[in-house]
């Protein structure tokens, strides 16, 4: 073997490679594929104002010495109705959370957010072919029209199945993100909670500790029971909420996407709200700054009425990268019609 192919290293975890490898076998990186964290900056420094030569290949500025945030650490999207943002943090070195948010027709909604496991190989190429997949299949549920004669009202029960559907094929998704058993890192996994809106029918879905939060003024509720050891703990009366709270376990999940998920699969909830509200979808990256409904509440129930969905999503990001962003930072706001026949 040339040294020069003894001196070829995956540019994530920097492990030995051969020139014909198609993948790091540590991480799981697929070759020529920009990770995250090291994306180029085609703009000036943020911080000083010198322009986009005076950044270098690692995106710091010449001039101020600041790090640039790449392109790549925030994603958002608006879609007026509905809107989203995923933040990279100020710890993580990169964003490992996965947004999908689209319209469909004239009051349409899908949004779903994963949250790769940072303990696995590949939890970003998890989360986004997670989100992404499951995605697709609520999105195509909303082109459909209900059938009649089903047990539950007919959207309500299409947009269950539509849930379970959308999460068995972001479970196969995370089954093929490529992984190698040489690595000390899990196989690819992630988190999620995803939701299906049109005309005040909802489903939501979820696997792992990703929440959905209802917001109103007839009353405010987390949707979501946390697949987690805490959570389990004290739904089974063996400790209080505060002392599984300070285990060190408490934030362990006990379900969520890969191919060493456990058995249990998917939760889903469907509901008709007889009020306007807002749904708020989030990692915990959000809430473990605001861990109740009554902190997301009062985060929203400060911005001045009539505040438009995106303004909502970089109000709670903010709050989160204010009190450290320690973790990647997930947040989608839906507002919500009251149902039809509520």
């Amino acid at each position: 073997m040339s040294s020069s192919e003894t001196n070829l290293a995956c540019r994530v975890c920097q492990a030995a490679m051969l020139p014909d490898d198609r993948y790091c076998e540590r991480c799981g990186v697929r070759v020529g594929t920009v990770p995250h964290d090291q994306t180029p900056v085609a703009r000036g420094c943020t911080a000083c104002g010198a322009p986009a030569e005076a950044i270098d290949a690692d995106r710091y500025c010449s001039r101020c010495g600041v790090r640039q945030r790449s392109p790549e650490d925030r994603q958002e999207i608006d879609l007026g109705v509905a809107a989203g943002v995923s933040d990279r943090g100020r710890v993580r070195a990169r964003n490992e959370d996965a947004l999908y948010l689209r319209t469909v027709g004239e009051s349409g909604v899908a949004v779903v957010v994963c949250d790769g496991i940072s303990s696995s190989l590949s939890a970003d190429l998890a989360a986004r072919g997670g989100a992404d997949a499951a995605g697709a299949v609520l999105a195509e549920a909303l082109r459909s029209e209900a059938l009649p004669g089903d047990a539950l009202r007919g959207d309500e029960a299409m947009f269950a199945e539509a849930t379970r559907n959308a999460v068995a094929a972001a479970q196969q998704t995370v089954l093929e993100v490529p992984w190698t058993s040489r690595s000390d890192l899990d196989v690819p996994s992630c988190t999620l909670v995803s939701a299906v809106c049109r005309d005040g029918e909802l489903a939501i879905g979820w696997v792992g500790d990703s929440r959905a939060y209802w917001i109103a003024e007839d009353g405010s509720r987390q949707l979501t029971v946390d697949h987690s050891w805490a959570q389990e703990q004290v739904a089974a009366g063996l400790l209080s909420a505060q002392e599984a709270g300070a285990d060190t376990r408490a934030h362990a999940i006990t379900r969520w996407l890969g191919r060493d998920a456990p058995d249990g699969g998917a939760q889903v909830l469907t509901m008709r709200p007889t009020e306007p509200g807002q749904l708020v979808l989030c990692s915990d990256g959000l809430w473990n700054y605001a861990p109740d409904v009554a902190g997301i509440a009062a985060l929203l129930d400060a911005l001045p009425p009539g505040t438009a969905a995106i303004a909502a999503a970089h109000s709670l990001t903010d709050t989160a990268l204010a009190a450290g962003g320690h973790d990647n930072i997930t947040v989608a706001v839906l507002n919500v019609t009251a149902s039809k026949e509520g």
